[in-house]
This record gives C-alpha cells, sequence and structure tokens, in this order.
C-alpha cells in the first residue's frame, strides 16, 4: 500500500523497525525469563513500536500478553478497567469484556447475585457498577496478571505505556507503592515498563526511595546505525522504482540526525513530492522539499514541547542561543540559565555532550527554532 511506505504517526510494523533485531531479542529473552525490563526517552523514537514487536513474538510463543497505555487514561477506574479487559482479551479475543460482563450481569436477576462468574474467574457485581469500589476494583486488577497466568498455566508479560503518568492518573506515589506491593509476589508474570519522561522514569526506578527502585532491568535504546537508515531508506524507494543514491540518504540522516520518526515523515513527504510531480528519482531539491513539509507536519509538536517548558523568556533564550550555536552561558543569570538546561535535558530535548555543551536531540527541532525564532 504507497500510502504505508514510510509509516508516520504511530507504532510500526516489524518490516519497518530499523535496526533493533539484536535489541529486541534480548528484551524477548529477558522477558520470557521472568525479568522486567525498563525503557526510557522521549516521545516519537520508536519505543512502543519495540514493544508491541516484542509482545508479538512472545504471543507467538504461547504467552499471555498485555498492554495498559497511561498516556489514555484519566482516573483509577480507567486503569482498573483497562487492565482487566486487556488481560482478559488472552481468553476471550475481543477489549470491552468487563462491559459485555455488565450486560450480562442486568440480565441475570438484576444484579442481586453477588458475583459474576466469567468461567473460572468471579467478578463482584459492584466492579460492574458505574460507581464501583475503586480500591478493591484496582486491587482485583493488579492481580489478575498471575491469577490468569496461574489458572491457564501460561507465562504473561504486561506492558505499561507512558509509566511516569500512573501517578497522575491513579494518585501521586501511593499508586507506585500499591502496584509493586502486588507486582512483587507475581511468579508467571513479568512487566515492560515504557516512559518519555527520562528524568522521572530513572528516578522511579533508579531512586532508593522510590517504590520501583531496581524492580525492573533498565535498557538504553541505542542509536540507529546510518548503513542501516540507508539500506532501508533504498530499499523503500525501490519498491516503487524510484532511485536514490548515497548523497541524497545522506542529506535526509543530516537533516534529521537519524530520529525515527523525523526519519519517516521526511522520507514519506518526499515521496509524496514525487508522486504529485511523477519524478522517479530523489534529489537534493526533493530532500529540502520533504524537510520543509515535514516542518509543517511537526510545527504543532514542537509548540506543545515549547508550551511545556513554559513561557518564560529566560527558556526561549537558552533555546536559541543553543540552535544558533552560541555560547550558551554568554548571557543572563548563570544560575536560570543552569536551571533552564536542566529542565531542558530532563525532558530530553537536548542531552549534554560535554562540559557546558550540548546538543538537540532532534535536529529538525534546532531547525524550526531557528526559523520561528
Amino acid at each position: 500500500m504507497p500510502g504505508r511506505l514510510f509509516p508516520v504517526g504511530g507504532p510500526v510494523s516489524e518490516r519497518d523497525i530499523v535496526d533493533r533485531e539484536d535489541f529486541i531479542g534480548s528484551i524477548e529473552s529477558r522477558l520470557a525469563d521472568g525479568q522486567s525490563i525498563m525503557l526510557a526517552g522521549p516521545r516519537r523514537i520508536g519505543k512502543t513500536s519495540i514493544a508491541y514487536e516484542v509482545l508479538r513474538r512472545l504471543k507467538e510463543r504461547g504467552f499471555y500478553t498485555a498492554a495498559v497505555d497511561f498516556f489514555r487514561l484519566s482516573d483509577k477506574r480507567e486503569f482498573a478497567v483497562s487492565l482487566i479487559n486487556a488481560c482478559l482479551e488472552n481468553r476471550t479475543g475481543i477489549r470491552r469484556t468487563l462491559e459485555t460482563l455488565k450486560d450480562r450481569a442486568k440480565s441475570v436477576a438484576g444484579l442481586a447475585k453477588l458475583t459474576v462468574k466469567f468461567r473460572d474467574l468471579e467478578f463482584s457485581v459492584d466492579f460492574l457498577r458505574d460507581d464501583p469500589d475503586e480500591i478493591a476494583l484496582l486491587d482485583y486488577a493488579l492481580d489478575l496478571p498471575e491469577v490468569l497466568a496461574n489458572r491457564d498455566k501460561k507465562n504473561m508479560v504486561v506492558l505499561f505505556d507512558e509509566f511516569q503518568d500512573a501517578s497522575r492518573v491513579a494518585g501521586r506515589a501511593e499508586i507506585y507503592k500499591k502496584m509493586r506491593s502486588h507486582f512483587q509476589n507475581h511468579q508467571n508474570v513479568s512487566y515492560l515498563f515504557l516512559g518519555s519522561k527520562e528524568g522521572m522514569m530513572n528516578s522511579l526506578f533508579g531512586n532508593r526511595r522510590e517504590a520501583f527502585y531496581r524492580f525492573a532491568t533498565v535498557l538504553p535504546i541505542p542509536p540507529i546505525l546510518e548503513e542501516s537508515w540507508t539500506e532501508y531508506i533504498s530499499q523503500r524507494f525501490a519498491e516503487q522504482h524510484i532511485k536514490t543514491d548515497e548523497e541524497t540518504i545522506k542529506e535526509i540522516l543530516q537533516r534529521t540526525g537519524g530520529h525515527p520518526q523525523d526519519t519517516m515523515l521526511v522520507c514519506s513527504e518526499i515521496y509524496y513530492a514525487l508522486l504529485e510531480t511523477g519524478e522517479k528519482t530523489v534529489t537534493l531539491e526533493y530532500v529540502r522539499i520533504g524537510h520543509d513539509r515535514a516542518l509543517l507536519t511537526l510545527a504543532q509538536v514542537y509548540d506543545e514541547i515549547l508550551d511545556e517548558i513554559g513561557q518564560r523568556v529566560s527558556a526561549r533564550e537558552v533555546l536559541k542561543r543553543l540552535a544558533a550555536g552560541d555560547k550558551v552561558y554568554a548571557k543572563g543569570n548563570p544560575n536560570e540559565t543552569k536551571r533552564v538546561l536542566d529542565v531542558l535535558v530532563s525532558k530530553a530535548i537536548i542531552e549534554k555532550k560535554g562540559r557546558g555543551s550540548y546538543k538537540f536531540v532532534e535536529p529538525m527541532f534546532q531547525e524550526y527554532i531557528l526559523r520561528e525564532f
């Protein structure tokens, strides 16, 4: 399907995960052996694609799997229901299992019975109410992966995406204590934690005062090698009988820094520009067009990042100096500059190269700053 030549905007399939085979294999092996894993990194670098490919492979091996995305949840009940549904989907093949049980319960004595049986699992009717006992429901949900694994004699892997948002969804630090108190007793379940806020994730799993201290193995996400990108890009264009060369692909990667989503987006825009003109060769001019179109698409993403760091003049001034390659401490209060730099590093907007030296994680964000400010 031509529109999916360079997929953007969400998790991608195995064929479009570039240069991650060894890393995926390592995560799969560790989870299968009962280890829990934590992956942290900024949004749009491919964490979720990696995670879902790992789950797919484990499922093929007979594992039960479940996935919950905290970014999409708003309260404890939604979290509990999402986890229960994700677990029971292994048996039913459908996602809204609790809704199905609620309909069944209503047809049985008008919710008069104390429990509703789902094969060998029992659900309190209170769980199926619109205003359930949230604490009891959450306790049930947190133990369900182990209960299900034991009942069905399966090993299970549970994925939590944007795990640092659990405190927003389910109540500050106490949710981590509650989760840890359940998970530490699970013998047949391993957990895969993803997070886009590296500072928070590293603190959650690396600070001895935090509930999840040393609960999971922290794995750094390796960069994608230039030669792997080159092979992938040239092959995908070749599928559509479009010619590329080393110079044009090098220019693409120079502009994107090999950032997974940005690289896919630029290549996608190049492809559509070629379709519009009927050309079959990627030139430096088409790379420029694709890059400029991709920047327009990414403007909303980058504006949201700017909103996250606040409207303070100092933050934007520091970003402008960094983008322009100026000395970052050249102006302003050094303490305020250091505070801003720490915030930018914690949000994975920039990374430290050396003493007083930083670089943008996304070269395209750097370009956006230079153009807009």
